[in-house]
């Protein structure tokens, strides 16, 4: 009786680990991932540029100055800067930042900042994390 529980334990837990791996959505094969992780943002993103993700535009030009996912806190001056992948920004709080890349493979990567983006005091938003995204 010992020796069934345990089997089925083991191959419980054997079978959930496996399928935490190889979820559905995410792709066994992606681009490299450089080490981005406590980066200036535009300095990520040349590194993430260099490695193949491509930045994906997620507003139009006509919703820079309307919409409200973009248009407080960081979120104009990366937009003026041409990061089009800037899919939204926070006015209050850290200063918080998400921006999304693809590649070749079609896997979504999301990048997010956090602090204020300040030249002159030589401040920039800097990279707290990074995910894999689905559609």
């Amino acid at each position: 009786m010992k020796k069934t529980w345990l089997a089925t334990l083991v191959c419980c837990l054997v079978t959930s680990v496996g399928l935490a791996y190889y979820s559905p959505w995410r792709s066994r094969t992606h681009a490299r991932l450089p080490a981005i992780s406590g980066l200036p943002y535009h300095k990520a993103r040349k590194e993430l540029l260099a490695a193949g993700w491509q930045p994906l535009r997620t507003k139009s030009f006509n919703e820079v100055d309307t919409d409200p996912d973009i248009s407080s806190g960081n979120g104009p001056l990366f937009w003026r800067r041409g990061y089009i992948e800037l899919e939204a920004s926070s006015g209050t709080g850290l200063g918080c930042c998400a921006f999304l890349f693809n590649d070749a493979y079609g896997n979504r990567l999301r990048v997010c900042t956090a602090g204020e983006e300040l030249p002159r005091r030589k401040a920039y938003a800097t990279v707290t994390n990074f995910e894999f995204v689905s559609d």
